[in-house]
């Protein structure tokens, strides 16, 4: 099984099951923050398969039939980031201030050993009393790609007994799935990567059924 999917989500803020909390960064100005949702994900790709062995009658089939192998591989396009200046530059006291894009490209050519994703230079705090021309959510983060994978096999022994064994690895090949980076444009860590997702993890299950 295959799909991809082409989108994109447009609002005017992000819900966060909170109405009571600041949600617009102008609301003299709705408009100011329409702008790409925070699940807003371009390209969605998902990959699955079953496959099983055959290998015959005797101790071969035994041994090397019936097993099935499941992948299972996503990739999907960085997700928004809420870029904001961390302080209240334009005094309206709801502390969701953009700051000002200066330059035309925000990202680092390459990241280096820092993970530097966004470039602190193509940024500029909004003056006091002022907003900043940064829309909501205009910059993504790295892309997202994991492939897993399960392997399992049923054991009968007689009719009613049969032995379930399955193990399975998720990020199989251990490669480093790149979290979001820090979006306060106030911290000394602005636009650098510190997080990301698991390594590979290994876990293994047998079931006894009868």
């Amino acid at each position: 099984l295959a799909n991809y999917t082409d989108s994109h989500c447009i609002s005017a803020f992000d819900f966060k099951g909170e109405f009571g909390s600041p949600t617009f960064e102008n609301p003299n100005n709705l408009k100011q923050d329409r702008g790409g949702c925070a699940f807003d994900l371009r390209h969605a790709f998902n990959l699955s398969m079953v496959a099983s062995t055959k290998a015959g009658h005797g101790w071969m089939g035994r041994i090397l039939g019936n097993w099935q192998i499941a992948p299972l591989i996503r990739y999907t396009s960085g997700g928004p980031l809420a870029v904001v200046t961390g302080k209240d530059n334009s005094l309206t006291g709801i502390n969701l201030d953009r700051p000002n894009l200066v330059l035309p490209n925000a990202y680092t050519s390459a990241m280096g050993p820092s993970l530097q994703w966004l470039n602190p230079s193509a940024f500029a705090a909004n003056a006091l009393g002022t907003f900043g021309n940064l829309g909501r959510n205009v910059a993504t983060g790295p892309t997202q790609f994991s492939f897993d994978t399960g392997l399992s096999r049923s054991f009968r022994y007689k009719e009613r007994w049969h032995l379930n064994a399955r193990a399975e690895a998720f990020n199989v090949l251990n490669h480093t799935i790149l979290g979001t980076p820090v979006v306060s444009l106030s911290s000394a860590t602005f636009g650098k990567i510190q997080t990301a997702a698991d390594p590979r993890i290994l876990q293994f299950a047998l079931k006894l059924v009868f």
